[in-house]
């Protein structure tokens, strides 16, 4: 039996091959370098609910008002109040109004508030407090 190396059609498609692995890095490299350099990913965004409720207020003849219910529950300085307003179909534009009327019912307490409006199967609004960071906020003010 006689072998004959070299010539083959595995070589000649080796070849081709290997041509079109260098052509191919070839175009990549030159494409790369037009290329803008890529811009810094944003930082996250925090979740806009980040711990159970402490206290929540909602609207009621009953209840009282939310200045004077937000200064008698949770003197800690670390709580944040939250606004949340949802509202069926059609009525985000009153309830953006309903949720900046809420934070301003609230006081200087509210004046840093984070509001939610969101869309909801039920229309409705509340207010609570929750712990938001381990660290002391800017309520209640400090003393000059």
């Amino acid at each position: 039996m006689i072998v004959r190396a070299g010539t083959g059609w595995q070589y000649a498609l080796a070849d081709l091959s290997l041509i079109l692995f260098l052509v191919t890095a070839s175009a990549l490299a030159q494409a790369s370098d037009k290329r803008p350099a890529p811009q810094p990913a944003p930082p996250p965004i925090a979740a806009a609910i980040d711990s159970e409720p402490v206290a929540v207020w909602s609207a009621s003849p009953e209840a009282p008002l939310l200045s004077q219910w937000l200064g008698s529950v949770g003197a800690d300085p670390r709580l944040e109040v939250q606004v949340v307003v949802r509202y069926a179909s059609g009525g985000r534009a009153a309830a953006m109004a309903q949720a900046n009327q809420l934070a301003k019912a609230g006081g200087p307490r509210a004046s840093a508030a984070r509001i939610l409006v969101e869309p909801g199967a039920r229309s409705g609004a509340s207010v609570s407090l929750v712990y938001a960071s381990e660290t002391q906020s800017a309520w209640p003010p400090l003393a000059q």
